[in-house]
């Protein structure tokens, strides 16, 4: 069953109490006030009634014996007298038998006796014949004579009185039930619409539309419920989208190593075939010789690369030590191939970071690389390796004047194994893996690596740091300055 329509029966329920409960209890009190009054104004007429049947006694006799059938006379000629006033009445002696009875026959024995013994001015109410009959007892005031006067008083109308307001106030709830059970229906489908949303919601994102969400708007509980799935359902299309992102990722990867693993392999097999197959051709062995060797040096450096990335995720893979940024950059430039240019410029600013020293000169000296690559066949050429203090922080930037790199491939240089012109990074050695390895080497020490680049302008590669403050440096030695 849904929430929705158990609300809707349990509004309808306690209205349906609430309406029953108020119709018992108004026309509980109408019938009880209207009883005690009929009630009063019948006792007090049987008051009078005993007077009168008294008079008549007396009136039958001048002795002070009273017979019976002087009184059964007297009590059916008071009958007989007041028979148009609708009222019945029996007179019992000793409390015993009935002297004279002109209650209607339906009443029962016992419950006359009930009356006689119930004492004066005390009434029972007794259901006879489908009639309501209200018994009061008097005792008659006859010397030695113990005589009652025993009325039956037909009160059905007051009963009727009260099943007719019932029989009303049950059309007027029914009539309320089905307005208010309306009402109730429509307030629980208002009421529970938000979680109808959160289910749509939470069912879709089941299915995979992850961009779903609830938009319930409200300042009560259900909104902020709203809000916090909203922001769960935010958090799990994060995640599934950094995981989508990842594992896409791990599959260029796999794909891009098998790719830089599979040619150059594949290459040096029919190069060792075609050696086999001319030993005596010395030109053509010292050419595939040299191929294969040019290959292997390749794979060596795309597996020390790999072993390179790999050892920065493991714990405390990092050595930090004060390093005076003029120390980094020339270490970097003492690095370098011998023979390679452009030779770089170096600028320092005095800075003092706090640093993995070989990880920074590894960085450092990547970068480098890839700008004199860049500036290969390009007259006048330059390279620029620079520290410079920016609000509190130490920013190496390895500049260059080269090729450039296009916009479109920008956002991808620092995936492994991605390189903007393949043929010439391969012929000169490169296996697509250093950009990616500066980029986790700037992530382990909190910072970030930013590239900008113009195409047939040059690019800047930029790496800030915080800078040790002289307050916060302790002494130490810096041999490699």
């Amino acid at each position: 069953m849904k929430f929705a329509t158990k609300l809707s029966l349990g509004c309808i329920a306690l209205l349906s109490c609430a309406l029953g409960a108020a119709g018992l209890l108004l026309t509980g009190q109408s019938f009880s006030g209207s009883l005690a009054s009929t009630r009063t104004a019948l006792q007090a007429q049987q008051e009078k009634e005993k007077y009168a049947l008294e008079r008549i006694i007396f009136q039958a006799t001048d002795s002070a014996q009273f017979e019976n059938y002087i009184l059964a006379s007297a009590a059916q000629q008071y009958a007989e007298q007041t028979a148009d006033a609708g009222s019945s009445m029996a007179l019992w002696l000793d409390g015993a038998y009935a002297l004279y009875s002109g209650l209607p026959a339906a009443l029962p024995r016992t419950a006359l006796k009930q009356a006689l013994t119930n004492g004066e001015n005390a009434w029972q109410l007794t259901r006879a014949a489908g009639r309501w009959y209200l018994l009061l007892t008097q005792p008659l005031d006859l010397p030695g004579v113990r005589a009652d006067m025993l009325c039956a008083y037909d009160v059905s109308a007051v009963f009727a009185t009260r099943d007719a307001q019932l029989r009303a106030w049950l059309a007027a709830s029914a009539a309320l039930l089905v307005l208010g059970g309306g009402a109730a229906v429509l307030f629980s489908r208002r009421v529970t619409r938000p979680l109808t949303a959160l289910q749509t919601a939470s069912e879709k994102i089941a299915d995979g539309e992850y961009t779903q969400r609830t938009q319930v708007k409200t300042d009560d509980e259900i909104g902020a419920l709203s809000r916090s799935f909203d922001a769960m359902a935010a958090a799990v299309e994060g995640k599934i989208n950094e995981l989508s992102k990842t594992t896409q990722s791990q599959q260029d990867f796999i794909a891009a190593f098998t790719h830089e693993v599979k040619t150059p392999m594949t290459a040096m097999l029919g190069y060792a075939d075609l050696m086999r197959a001319r030993p005596d051709d010395t030109e053509t062995q010292r050419e595939a010789a040299g191929y294969i060797y040019h290959e292997t040096q390749r794979l060596e450096n795309l597996s020390r690369s790999l072993l390179a990335l790999m050892g920065l995720d493991q714990a405390g893979a990092l050595e930090l030590v004060p390093c005076q940024d003029a120390g980094l950059l020339l270490q970097t430039v003492r690095s370098l191939p011998q023979g390679s240019t452009p030779v770089p410029r170096v600028i320092s600013a005095g800075c003092v970071v706090q640093v993995d020293r070989s990880l920074w000169v590894d960085m450092l000296r990547n970068l480098t690389l890839n700008a004199q690559r860049a500036c290969q066949g390009i007259e006048g050429a330059a390279i620029t390796l620079r520290c410079e203090r920016r609000a509190g922080q130490a920013v190496f930037t390895v500049t260059d004047t080269g090729c450039g790199i296009p916009a479109a491939d920008l956002p991808r240089v620092t995936e492994a194994f991605y390189m903007v012109d393949k043929s010439r990074s391969r012929a000169e050695g490169g296996s697509g893996i250093g950009l990616a390895l500066c980029a986790r080497i700037a992530g382990a020490h909190g910072a970030k690596l930013e590239i900008t680049s113009t195409e047939h302008v040059g690019t800047t590669v930029t790496i800030a740091v915080p800078e040790v403050l002289p307050s916060e440096r302790e002494a130490y030695n810096d041999t490699q300055s």
